[in-house]
């Protein structure tokens, strides 16, 4: 059985106001009918319920028509159809009011049952399909960003094989050639420096494609990730292990403050999360400096963070950090390059487990990079050296 038409009549005068009723009533349109007197508690109404129809007087004492037809337009979630009603035969006045929005424009004179139950009808049909229209352009939108997200994607795995990816290999080729000389030269210690050269090299290009892989294989990864129980203090110690000889090198101190946490993640990429910030935090941090691994309760969260004393960004930095379209790169405190990518792999990673990834640093008084996940267990600190 077909709801009946909820139309509601905003009209000062009560003798077309009777007319209307009138003709509703022998139309044969299944409906109710709710009166108005007048602009303010036609408005009134009209916020308060549900309408799928209005007819409107055009001339109401006191209101600006165009005014009032705007407001019941506007009624967000709503999909209503308003038809004006009037005495005047006015062409132009007809084409201003369906230009604002009105669906129909209907003589007072020519009210009959069956033509206002077809103009209401019509009306009904023609808001519904501007509403469909509205909801395929909204996701004719949607899809178009989608793409437009896919083709900077595609664009950012261009520039980096192009440049990024191209800089380590040429350093590769023409090292090679300079070792093959200095082997027929018998130069011992030319050939120790070339051979070191090759290997950073080599380590360049393999952190790059690492990297690279690991960030395109996540954008094309629709499965859904399952959390489970995470020992944070483990996985933070074993993270800190691995970056151990890196902080070493720079005379830098590790540490982790959060034993016996246990959160909600997926472990390989929580793992590769810190992993990225700590390798971000050894390469801007000056020697003596100090790379913090931390867990802090807040509420059904555990807030994580990886905070360094190195030497910050400025404030215009840290708003193109996770910026695809803006991806730079910027060489460590001892030299060390890297591809851009590590961040937008950590932003994507966090989010992928339900996360937000923030930063807050400040030049010359370091950085943090923290973000929440849910808790399973207890948080209880428990500061502890790693190395340095």
């Amino acid at each position: 059985m077909t709801n009946p038409t909820r139309i509601l009549l905003i009209d000062d005068d009560a003798v077309d106001r009777a007319a209307v009723r009138r003709a509703l009533a022998k139309s044969g349109l299944a409906h109710t009918l709710t009166e108005a007197a007048g602009g303010e508690d036609g408005e009134r109404l009209a916020s308060e319920e549900t309408f799928d129809c209005i007819l409107l007087d055009y001339r109401l004492p006191g209101i600006d028509t165009f005014a009032l037809l705007k407001t019941l337009l506007a009624a967000e979630g709503e999909a209503r159809a308003v038809l004006m009603l009037t005495g005047e035969a006015d062409p132009d006045l007809a084409t201003r009011l369906m230009r604002t929005g009105a669906l129909d424009y209907i003589d007072k004179a020519e009210v009959t049952p069956s033509g206002l139950a077809r103009a209401i009808r019509f009306a009904e049909a023609r808001r519904a399909f501007q509403a469909e229209l509205a909801e395929a352009r909204r996701e004719a939108e949607a899809k178009s960003l989608e793409l437009d997200t896919l083709n900077r994607q595609k664009s950012l795995l261009f520039s980096i094989i192009a440049h990024d990816l191209r800089n380590p290999f040429q350093a590769l080729l023409g090292l090679s050639e300079v070792l093959g000389k200095a082997v027929a030269a018998r130069d011992p210690a030319s050939i120790e420096r070339r051979a070191k050269g090759i290997h950073e090299a080599a380590t360049q290009a393999y952190a790059l494609l690492e990297s690279l892989f690991s960030w395109a294989s996540l954008q094309m990864d629709t499965l859904a990730v399952t959390l489970t129980d995470v020992d944070l203090g483990t996985l933070a110690g074993d993270v800190l292990k691995g970056a151990a000889e890196a902080a070493s090198d720079k005379g830098l101190s590790l540490e982790a403050s959060c034993d016996r946490t246990v959160v909600r993640a997926q472990r390989d990429m929580l793992a590769t999360v810190l992993r990225n910030l700590v390798s971000n935090a050894i390469k801007f941090t000056l020697p003596g400096g100090t790379i913090a691994v931390a867990a802090r309760r807040e509420g059904d969260a555990v807030e994580i963070s990886v905070t360094d004393t190195g030497v910050g960004m400025p404030p215009g930095r840290v708003d193109d950090l996770f910026r695809l379209d803006r991806r730079t790169t910027t060489n460590g405190t001892a030299g060390e390059r890297g591809s851009g990518l590590g961040l937008l792999l950590c932003r994507d990673l966090v989010e992928r487990q339900g996360g937000v990834l923030e930063v807050r640093s400040a030049v010359d008084r370091g950085t943090t990079f923290l973000f929440r996940l849910p808790v399973s267990g207890t948080v209880h600190a428990a500061s502890t050296a790693t190395g340095s």
